[in-house]
């Protein structure tokens, strides 16, 4: 019999990540029930970020109600957005680089509290692992995971296209103002959904995979926000992932983004650690 292995982080992990999951079960659970109520909800359309806020105890849902559309998301604590964001380092260290139901969106340095939790995501993981093998995904980050505009240049020639980090960025702006934007000068912690793709290369890097025939129209994603945020969202101009010859061949689709709170106001959110 071949001996087993104590994976002494995965355990700790759990110890560290588990006081914060009975807010989300919670959430999860009134989604589930139909006890949400809608605060907000817009349709984002192609080729342009936009910014918005989301109050603690709120849900904010991603819905694909056109077709397949890859998502590059951001977020900043409010009351300190230079200092304090969703950070994808945190985030992969307490959870995976692959995200899924329960994990937490964890905050940078100094601070490393929990700033939203993914409460609900109805893509079919087991049709995503059927085809492309276990471990498939579709909700990742990546070390500064955003496509640039010199991205696109030097694979497709294209000068000046549009980008997500370009997108992210007005976004930014668009809630926070110029100012913070400029302090930040990059998006600083990249949160992906809709992008099918499975860390199966080795040495370890990522295969992805279209979403055609893998996503659905009315897949969705909901998050439990613990703090008041600003977040900044770029539908990403791969858009469905499907052909990817030329720049010009992407086909993007709109996205419907909502925003609920419970029917008596905010939802209970997770403790601080108030790290000292």
């Amino acid at each position: 019999m071949a001996e087993e292995i104590y994976d002494a982080v995965a355990e700790k992990k759990k110890l560290i990540t588990g006081r914060f999951e009975p807010a989300g079960k919670k959430a999860r659970a009134a989604s589930d029930a139909g006890k949400l109520k809608l605060v907000r909800e817009f349709i984002h359309e192609p080729y342009q970020g936009v910014g918005f806020t989301i109050d603690k105890g709120q849900v904010l849902r991603y819905e694909l109600s056109h077709g397949p559309q890859i998502l590059d998301t951001v977020y900043h604590v409010r009351s300190r957005p230079i200092d304090e964001w969703a950070d994808t380092w945190m985030s992969g260290v307490f959870g995976a680089l692959t995200l899924h139901e329960g994990m937490h969106y964890f905050s940078c340095t100094p601070y490393a509290r929990p700033l939203l939790t993914i409460i609900k995501d109805t893509v079919d993981y087991d049709n995503l692992e059927k085809k492309f093998g276990k471990g498939a995904a579709h909700s990742f980050i990546f070390p500064s995971g955003r496509c640039t505009e010199s991205l696109w240049e030097i694979a497709y020639g294209v000068k000046n296209a549009y980008s997500c980090n370009s997108g992210l960025l007005q976004g930014i702006i668009d809630v926070a103002g110029e100012d913070v934007a400029r302090a930040l000068r990059f998006p600083p912690g990249v949160f992906m959904h809709f992008q099918c793709l499975n860390y199966d290369k080795i040495p370890t890097h990522k295969t992805y995979y279209s979403g055609r025939g893998n996503l659905k129209v009315g897949d969705h994603i909901e998050l439990l926000a613990h703090e008041d945020l600003y977040a900044g969202v770029s539908p990403c101009p791969l858009g469905d992932q499907h052909n990817m010859e030329k720049y010009e061949d992407f086909t993007c689709y709109p996205v419907k983004i909502q925003i609920y709170e419970g029917a008596d106001g905010p939802l209970e959110t997770a403790p601080d650690p108030d790290l000292k």
